[in-house]
């Protein structure tokens, strides 16, 4: 029997550009208090330049298995049956490459120049749950990279990419075509595209009512009632946004 898929929600441009501004965080905290989601955050997928900031775009996602020998020629990028240098070429612009390495990470998944024709086709980020060569050259790239760890040896000394557009598993966590990934530097999260506008606009909310809070807290604020917000906050923070959110809270 073939394995199940479906067919992802389409996400738009000002939802993934509000997703942007929701730290990894809250995105998890929205998945698991909405929709008893707790395994979406990859674990140690980090970014190799945590200074680019926010991404976020559906995932384009890509299988590893181990290496078996006879077929170690087909993983070069100039033998005609690799399967890597087409998905290169035709991987839709803001996508994210979704990289499942069985999380081996002694082995560099993508090297400097594949990321730079990413990167020269619009593509988001690329993400890993193994390693990454040619970091030097990632670090002026410009293009969030997140991965587990920094290995030189190529791919093909130990896996070889097996098919794409697939569910992967990635640093733990299913991933389908489609979902959409955000990441930041303090992590790597996944959101079906079917909660995406959803999480994006309770994410901006709860990111703002918390910064009133921490303000409050700043002050000498007591948390009890404060944080969590119970509802006589919930009333004051109300009136502080219909004031104009005033410098003083």
């Amino acid at each position: 029997m073939a394995a199940k898929t479906r067919k992802a929600k389409r996400v738009s441009k000002a939802v993934l550009n509000k997703l942007k501004q929701v730290s990894t965080p809250t995105i998890t905290t929205q998945l698991m208090k909405t929709y008893g989601l707790n395994n979406m955050s990859l674990r140690d997928v980090l970014p190799v330049d945590p200074s680019l900031g926010r991404f976020a775009g559906p995932a384009y996602t890509l299988r590893y298995v181990p290496i078996r020998e006879d077929m170690r020629p087909e993983q070069a990028l100039d033998h005609p049956a690799n399967l890597m240098t087409p998905i290169v070429e035709s991987i839709p612009a803001g996508a994210v490459m979704v990289m499942d390495a069985n999380g081996d990470n002694d082995v560099g998944i993508l090297g400097g120049n594949i990321l730079m024709r990413l990167k020269t086709r619009g593509i988001a980020a690329a993400v890993t749950d193994g390693g990454m060569r040619d970091v030097p050259e990632i670090d002026v790239l410009g293009m969030p990279v997140c991965c587990t760890a920094y290995a030189p040896p190529p791919s093909f000394t130990k896996l070889m990419l097996a098919e794409s557009e697939c569910v992967v598993t990635c640093g733990g966590v299913p991933i389908f075509p489609g979902d959409i990934i955000v990441g930041d530097d303090e992590g790597t999260v996944a959101i079906p595209a079917e909660y995406a506008a959803a999480i994006a606009d309770a994410g901006l909310a709860q990111d703002h009512m918390e910064g009133w809070v921490s303000r409050r807290l700043a002050k000498g604020d007591p948390m009890p009632g404060l944080y969590p917000p119970n509802e006589k906050a919930r009333a004051e923070y109300d009136k502080w946004v219909a004031a104009g959110e005033p410098d003083e809270v």
